[in-house]
């Protein structure tokens, strides 16, 4: 008799809501909301992620075993950050006024206020959404608040999928970051330790486990971990917008000089400190906020040196911790996911600590992939309660789980342009051979091939793609189609036969996903410029292996056979503050407003000129 297969439907309302399904723990089908909606790190309710999730893997609701949702409750003032959409929708004055009216009264003058949701617009503001809120009362206690958006979610769940409410479970934020970076990787075993750092994580924004028997055991945490949370309030009160403009704070950084940065360095001295007890970054000298504390103390600073003082506190503490970590458990292999996971710098110098033989940076390590962890701490119960394995469960090995559209619905979508009049011109047959020909001689392409790739950084399949070594080439993306600040780098993907010869990565780092950064050899610097760092000389790479994409690969590798050089610029495939592409339509928007050279979709290229 056949063991009955275990399905898990994951799903996450907040920063860049998701969805995932899963089967006795591989993953056949994720995606995010806001690639269906067009609102860049939408929030709420995964609608047409889940619809998308449930279909492709050609699942009936009523054979999902667990719908796994994370955080198991919001306060007022959580629910409040998912009805206003805040991290999606909140412009940079918005964010100044939250601090203004809010934060400022309360943190540092002490007053008494209504709460965040009455202060800040309340039911005038509140977004559409799919939940029925009638029952919500934002007067109530917050034990109310959140009993009866739980049941709200439920019901959602049931009215809107089809899958009975009482298979609804809500699963601790925090941990499943734990889950993900463990269960997605191939580290297992006695000697890995999983640690991880982001800005608000429910309980614990900073926590260590340990794999035992019994699923993943939490050793430490705290919630007064707050490097993240400080990233987020120096994004702001540099001029750019919290939750999605960190990683510009990061690229500037190498720029600043060491006299700026060390002037700046001294307005974070005593900040922060790590703790034995929890295994934990803590404040050493607590300020009254985050915000208002470093906008007066940094006036009259230089905008690099600031960044620069930040990342070098980032990259200081976050040793500091990790070597802690390491000392204390004797553990010697590292997975390590959150949201302060994005920063591939700090990554890269976390992995060169001693006393680290291998670090994991799993896919996308910040709140999108909860969904993820969420399936696997589900799976790993079931396993355990029916007396399997949780070793069983298999790495994530297929980032691909997205929609893949037909070369039908490709035609039709160019149809609907008026090609002549814009003065495109379409070519079909293309293959890979001809691409790299084009890329070669310097033009920017889309790759919109198969299905789109799961997270923050594009893989491959939805792409914009470039020859690092043209000239101009990262001014052209930059100010032409990207429209990004001119100090931001772009990456590359690098052949794994390549990746050898070019980097520095002594520790033979796994780096399949861009999520740390390694040294660039002096010699390859010329031939890869445009897919490096020009302040630091690293490089975040995706070294792709055959298995992973061999389409991808065979196409860098045509490109290598012209040019010598085995990897391409590789760029997310979307305007500047729009979501990455999710449709042929999508992907020809891009084309037309922007300067982009051609857009190749199956083996249909459409071009502003003839290509070859």
């Amino acid at each position: 008799m056949s063991k009955k297969s275990f399905t898990v439907l994951s799903m996450y309302e907040v920063h860049v809501a998701s969805a995932a399904l899963m089967v006795d723990g591989v993953v056949k089908a994720a995606a995010h909301e806001e690639r269906f909606t067009r609102i860049k790190a939408d929030v709420g309710f995964p609608l047409k992620a889940a619809q998308f999730c449930i279909e492709e893997a050609g699942i009936d609701p009523a054979e999902i075993d667990v719908v796994a949702i994370s955080n198991e409750w919001f306060d007022i003032n959580g629910l409040t950050n998912i009805l206003f959409k805040r991290p999606a929708l909140y412009s940079i004055d918005d964010w100044i006024r939250e601090n203004e009216l809010f934060w400022k009264p309360r943190l540092i003058e002490g007053k008494s206020l209504a709460s965040y949701f009455d202060v800040m617009g309340g039911w005038d503001r509140v977004e559409d959404h799919h939940y029925d809120l009638r029952d919500i009362d934002m007067t109530a206690s917050n034990d109310t608040i959140k009993s009866t958006f739980n049941q709200i979610r439920r019901d959602t769940v049931e009215r809107l999928l089809g899958v009975p409410k009482d298979r609804v479970t809500f699963m601790p934020h925090y941990m499943l970051h734990h889950y993900h970076a463990y269960y997605s990787g191939n580290l297992r075993g006695d000697d890995v330790v999983v640690v991880h750092q982001e800005g608000d994580g429910g309980a614990c924004n900073s926590a260590v486990s340990i794999p035992t028997k019994n699923g993943l055991k939490q050793i430490g945490g705290t919630n007064k971990s707050d490097l993240g949370r400080l990233y987020q309030w120096c994004t702001l009160l540099m001029g750019m917008k919290p939750y999605h403009h960190e990683y510009k704070i990061m690229g500037l950084a190498p720029y600043a000089t060491e006299y700026e940065v060390k002037k700046s360095l001294k307005v974070f001295q005593r900040l922060f400190k790590v703790e034995t007890e929890t295994l934990s970054v803590i404040y050493d000298q607590k300020p009254k906020d985050l915000y208002f504390n470093f906008l007066d103390k940094f006036r009259g600073h230089r905008f690099d040196g600031i960044a620069g003082a930040l990342q070098q506190l980032i990259e200081e503490k976050l040793s500091e911790w990790l070597s802690l970590v390491l000392r204390e458990t004797g553990k010697h292999q590292v997975c390590y996911g959150g949201g302060v996971a994005m920063n591939v710098k700090a990554n890269m110098l976390l992995s060169q600590l001693e006393n680290v033989d291998d670090f994991y940076v799993p896919l996308s390590p910040g709140d999108e992939t909860n969904v993820f962890g969420a399936g696997y701490w589900a799976t790993e119960q079931h396993f355990i309660k029916n007396g399997r394995d949780p070793e069983e469960i298999p790495p994530l090995d297929n980032v691909y789980l997205g929609p893949r559209y037909s070369r039908r619905s490709i035609i039709a979508a160019v149809d609907k342009i008026n090609i002549k009049a814009n003065g495109f011109s379409v070519t079909e047959g293309v293959k890979n051979s001809d691409i790299a020909t084009s890329l070669s001689e310097g033009k920017v392409i889309g790759r919109f091939q198969g299905k789109s790739e799961y997270g923050q950084r594009s893989l491959g399949n939805r792409s914009l793609l470039a020859n690092p070594s043209a000239p101009g080439v990262v001014d052209k993306i930059n100010s032409q189609i990207k429209y990004r600040d001119f100090w931001m780098p772009f990456c590359p993907t690098i052949l794994d036969s390549y990746a050898e010869k070019c980097l520095e990565n002594p520790k033979n780092i796994s780096a399949k996903f861009m999520t740390i950064c390694f040294p660039v050899r002096n010699e390859y610097r010329d031939r890869m410029a445009g897919g490096i760092h020009s302040g630091d000389g690293t490089a975040r790479p995706q070294i792709i292996e055959k298995s992973t994409n061999a389409e991808y690969y065979d196409l860098i590798e045509q490109f290598s056979e012209i040019t010598g050089t085995g990897a391409l610029i590789n760029t997310s495939f979307n305007l500047h503050g729009e979501p990455v592409v999710g449709s042929p339509d999508d992907a020809l928007h891009t084309l037309q407003d922007s300067d982009l050279d051609a857009v190749w979709m199956e083996d249909i290229l459409v071009s502003r000129q003839s290509l070859p």
